[in-house]
């Protein structure tokens, strides 16, 4: 990242002192794909960080909470951090689009050096490396990666105050080596259906894949152990997978227990992870159907509950077969 280079500039400029003890290095811990909602790219960040301001075309990531608010007003006091984000722009001309948010840094009073022509997982892009100097204490550090593709800039901003931006590089490196640019979309094709490219959820105790335009709906844990769930662009169409203490239960004890969450829905057999399963199929309304599927391993019940649109259980039923064919129990 020739960290070494810029910050040697920003020496000259004044905005770092020499007596700073340096930070060591954040290695890359446990990761999480954010995934936007309506075109579909997707970035992976720390999975403790919180997401904040996300909406379509636009996200924000931070080290811990309250460090969003330094970046808005950096010259109040305030919780310093470092910041990953990325906000898109469709144009007709990439390249103007990245010269004019480089001049608004320089205008905006930012060190800015060289631009560098890089590729993000084969795309390119242009990378700009910044300082911004707003008082003592309040000195940010930074760089740019603009990724053009499919008449779209992707603007993916790293940055950081004070050292931790050096300090970060390594999992600012990861995230940016994560982008996935969004998939031009198919002329005619219903977009609301399960897409037929997957991702993979990896938790504590499970890992399967699910269409990759479903999103994380990031839910609280509640009493579970562990939950996670995956909603389609029809949000009454989901996955989820949940967790909870078997007590010593059998399988068909704690199914005997879980038939009446489905009023009406009939009971089947399958095998799920190479683990022995009970189903449990029926209507959640007139328009959407239902199907659990219940496991018992290691004293715990493991669920997974799939919800989909009924004119179109076809798509969702094979796309639906898929995510259980890919369950790998840890």
């Amino acid at each position: 990242m020739k960290i070494l280079s810029m910050l040697t500039a920003l020496v000259a400029f004044g905005l770092i002192g020499c007596s700073e003890k340096k930070m060591e290095t954040i290695p890359v811990g446990e990761m999480k794909e954010y995934k936007d909602p309506g075109m579909g790219w997707s970035i992976n960040y720390p999975a403790t960080w919180p997401v904040v301001n996300a909406e379509v075309g636009h996200a924000r990531f931070y080290n811990a909470s309250g460090v969003d608010s330094k970046f808005r007003v950096p010259n109040e006091p305030g919780t310093s951090g470092v910041e990953i984000s990325v906000d898109v722009a469709k144009t007709v001309d990439a390249a103007a689009e990245i010269r004019k948010n480089i001049a608004e840094m320089k205008s905006g009073g930012f060190q800015v050096e060289p631009e560098e022509n890089v590729t993000v997982n084969g795309m390119p892009a242009t990378k700009v490396k910044y300082g911004a100097n707003y008082g003592k204490n309040s000195i940010i550090y930074g760089h740019h990666v603009y990724v053009t593709k499919d008449s779209l800039v992707y603007d993916l901003g790293f940055a950081g105050f004070g050292q931790m931006y050096g300090s970060y590089i390594q999992v600012m490196d990861a995230a940016l080596n994560s982008f996935k640019a969004a998939k031009p979309k198919e002329k005619g094709a219903d977009e609301t259906l399960p897409s037929e490219s997957f991702s993979t959820f990896n938790g504590k105790t499970v890992s399967f894949d699910y269409p990759d335009n479903f999103n994380s709906t990031n839910p609280g844990r509640g009493s579970y152990e562990e939950v996670a769930e995956f909603r389609g662009v029809r949000l009454d169409c989901s996955i989820r997978y949940d967790v909870s203490p078997a007590k010593g239960l059998t399988l068909e004890k704690a199914f005997e227990q879980k038939k009446g969450l489905i009023r009406g829905g009939s009971s089947g057999k399958a095998t799920v992870g190479g683990q022995a399963a009970m189903t449990l199929t029926g209507a959640v309304t007139k328009d959407v159907q239902r199907k659990m599927y219940f496991v018992v391993r290691d004293d715990k019940i493991m669920r997974f509950t799939t919800d989909w649109f009924r004119p179109q259980s076809a798509q969702y039923g094979a796309a639906y077969d898929k995510v259980i064919a890919s369950v790998k129990f840890k």
